[in-house]
């Protein structure tokens, strides 16, 4: 093995983040000297090389032997040992070190996957932290739903791709105990009994909700997953007959039939998913502005979303346009104002593909 001293100091010195100019200080040395070794112009004097070792806590045989692949079985042990959290010393350097090898060579496969590794690690690391401040934030604020609602989802509730935390059902048996009748923790444990198929203890809480709307609609969901879709529909029309003035329900089943249509999994019911998604969301809308002053306009947002995913980019258009003269109509913006910017950058977008379909 080609033994470089140099660069060994280099990589020593990429890990600790001390510059040529704190080393050479050190060794009562100009910054220049560290640079030649480090562009192995020239080599340190033997004499210094105890102060050196010293200096990066390692040994003087280490200075002739840390090589990439030492480096490697030394990140991959800090990665695998450190569990859901990473400490900043050993993300600095795990980063410092693995950049370093990219610069002398950009296209390092082991650094570049090292990267990936340490950066999934450092936001898993992150999830977790912000989690446990939710469980606190939770139990000083039992009925926020926003609160409950960011918790599931750091968790993984609601993202099906993802695995859910056995923290979440340890922090939830322990909060239902204290508070048996919390709408937003039934609500977050019903999904995820439901997002493991644990639908006989799904089953057994959902009666506990005590508001008719959202006992209902969770019931419906969960027969939407069980494939029951007949049977999930009707509960969805049976609870919207019930209450026929609710915009925010119209506009929540609006969203399922949206779905429906999205996932084109039942050809021959495709169109009338669409059609009847359509409805509820206009129906939704009108609601909105009868009763609400400025009234919110998710409807609109959810209509331009679905024309778009289905291919529909002109009514798609349509949508956005009407954004921006609500934007203008209900709070004074130009349109060219912050809140259009992303309204007039989708219609962009979508005029985009208008022409590339038309080539």
């Amino acid at each position: 093995m080609e033994i470089s001293i140099g660069k060994t100091i280099k990589k020593l010195r990429a890990e600790k983040g001390v510059t040529q100019e704190e080393l050479a200080k050190y060794l009562n040395i100009t910054y220049q000297s560290v640079s030649k070794w480090e562009t192995e112009a020239a080599s340190p004097d033997v004499m210094l090389l105890p102060k050196i070792a010293v200096f990066f806590g390692v040994a003087i045989d280490d200075l002739f032997s840390v090589g990439d692949i030492n480096h490697f079985e030394r990140i991959d042990k800090i990665l695998e040992q450190s569990g859901e959290e990473l400490s900043d010393s050993n993300f600095l350097y795990v980063k410092r070190y693995l950049i370093g090898l990219l610069d002398e060579n950009p296209a390092n496969t082991e650094a570049l996957r090292r990267l990936i590794d340490l950066h999934k690690k450092r936001i898993d690391s992150y999830t977790e932290i912000a989690a446990r401040y939710a469980e606190q934030a939770i139990n000083t604020s039992t009925d926020n739903h926003d609160l409950h609602f960011t918790y599931a989802r750091l968790r993984g509730v609601q993202w099906d791709y993802e695995p859910i935390s056995w923290r979440f059902f340890r922090f939830y048996d322990g909060f239902i105990k204290k508070y048996p009748d919390n709408k937003e923790a039934i609500v977050n444990l019903h999904s995820a009994y439901s997002q493991t198929y644990r639908y006989e203890e799904a089953d057994e809480i959902i009666d506990r909700i005590k508001d008719e709307v959202t006992r209902e609609i969770i019931r419906g969901d969960t027969l939407l997953r069980l494939g029951r879709i007949h049977h999930a529909l009707n509960t969805f029309d049976k609870i919207m007959k019930a209450n026929p003035n609710n915009p925010d329900l119209r506009y929540e089943i609006g969203e399922r039939y949206r779905r429906l249509a999205e996932r084109r999994f039942n050809p021959e019911k495709y169109e009338a998913y669409f059609k009847y998604a359509v409805e509820l969301f206009e129906q939704s809308q009108k609601l909105f502005d009868e009763t609400m002053s400025p009234p919110p306009c998710q409807a609109v947002y959810s209509r331009a979303f679905m024309y778009d995913s289905l291919g529909h980019y002109e009514k798609a258009i349509e949508m956005w346009e009407e954004i921006i003269m609500r934007n203008n109509r209900d709070y004074n913006n130009e349109v060219e104002g912050e809140d259009n910017k992303w309204p007039c950058e989708m219609i962009e977008a979508l005029k985009n593909k208008i022409a590339q379909r038309g080539q």
